[in-house]
């Protein structure tokens, strides 16, 4: 049941992409930089950070509107991939992206102004014709993408909004913060390897559980593993870092 609920808000969010496509859109942050306006999708951004400290990257399992696109696509092409090479594509386009933002920042000499509707006045993202061709062009770069080359390969590489989450998680780490956690019981494993199978970001969940709990800043917190198992080793739960 607790699947059925979280894809199914996932598609939701994929329905309604074409009303809040601005409110993520990194075009539109650098747009009004240049004119040191902060713009609704840097609240969002900032808004994420903040949800990053308690909940880690849960956003990419049940809010995201590329979440439901990413479930479509893993059941096509389920390949694991290598993480840790992805991230670095990742790091790299938002290092030059947030660059670009604070040099336009510092150039306007200050920040000049907030707009939660700059450029969208309308509320609506795509509110005429021509706007469909850049809301297609998102969607079939993330399809092409994941089917191309397995799990989720699009949110590893080239999703600007993750290290957002990433960087709340990693405060929310080292202030000692209770945050939300994969735990488990390793007594209780039978080395089934379900949990690894289900894993939509392609993570060794075996080698966590032997821990104690899932730790890596790519776990979305989606409980794909926790309702896979056969002996309730994995379960949710708040886990202050040691």
């Amino acid at each position: 049941m607790r699947q059925k609920i979280r894809k199914s808000i996932g598609y939701l969010a994929l329905l309604l992409f074409p009303l809040s496509m601005n409110y993520f859109s990194p075009y539109l942050s650098v747009m009004a930089a240049m004119e040191g306006i902060i713009a609704g999708s840097v609240i969002v951004f900032f808004l994420m950070f903040l949800s990053g400290i308690v909940f880690g990257r849960s956003w990419c399992a049940f809010v995201c509107p590329m979440a439901g696109l990413s479930e479509m696509t893993n059941s096509i092409n389920g390949k694991v991939v290598n993480r840790n090479k992805l991230s670095k594509v990742r790091y790299v386009i938002f290092s030059i992206w947030f660059s670009i933002i604070l040099i336009f920042f510092i150039l306007n000499g200050s920040i000049v102004g907030i707009r939660p509707l700059f450029m969208s006045e309308n509320i609506i993202s795509i509110d005429m014709p021509l706007k469909y061709i850049t809301y297609y062009l998102v969607l079939g770069i993330f399809i092409l993408i994941n089917l191309l080359f397995g799990k989720r390969v699009a949110c590893h590489s080239i999703c600007w909004m993750s290290p957002f989450l990433e960087a709340g998680f990693w405060l929310g780490s080292k202030l000692k913060i209770k945050q939300l956690r994969i735990l488990s019981i390793s007594e209780n494993c039978i080395n089934c390897k379900k949990c690894n199978q289900v894993c939509p970001m392609s993570i060794d969940v075996m080698k966590s559980i032997e821990r104690g709990y899932i730790k890596t800043k790519d776990c979305i917190l989606c409980g794909e593993c926790v309702d896979a198992c056969p002996k309730v080793v994995l379960s949710y739960g708040f886990r202050q870092e040691e």
